[in-house]
């Protein structure tokens, strides 16, 4: 008889940290020659890609993954902040923000807000209560 096996959080993050990998290679090639934000999204794939590595050999122990989780929530957190950050710089300074906005900075920071979101959510159950 097959029985179907419920999808975790821990390898729904697998799948989101290698879509993230995957957005954020494509906004850093976009955005190589006019801007050094492309630099923090070309180490934010290798980062992304590293913690699903890590994530992917411990799914099956889950008393190792409270580092991974955590890695996750902070990978996450970075990449929104390096949507938000320009952003608030730039309305600061007076300048208009139509130059910021393109589909994958946005696709980025969604991605990564829902990276974070899932790794707090898994790493809360993953760490004993009391």
């Amino acid at each position: 008889m097959n029985r179907l096996r419920a999808i975790t959080a821990p390898q729904i993050l697998l799948v989101l940290l290698v879509v993230s990998a995957a957005v954020h290679a494509v906004h850093a090639v976009r955005l190589w020659d006019d801007s050094r934000l492309a630099i923090i999204d070309a180490v934010l794939v290798v980062v992304d890609l590293v913690i699903a590595g890590l994530l992917a050999r411990t799914l099956r122990t889950p008393a190792a993954q409270p580092v991974p989780l955590l890695s996750a929530a902070v990978a996450g957190a970075i990449g929104v902040a390096t949507f938000l950050l320009p952003s608030v710089l730039a309305l600061a300074a007076g300048r208009p923000l139509g130059g910021l906005f393109d589909g994958w900075a946005f696709a980025a920071l969604l991605v990564d807000a829902i990276v974070v979101r899932i790794a707090i959510f898994a790493l809360k159950r993953t760490l004993p209560t009391g």
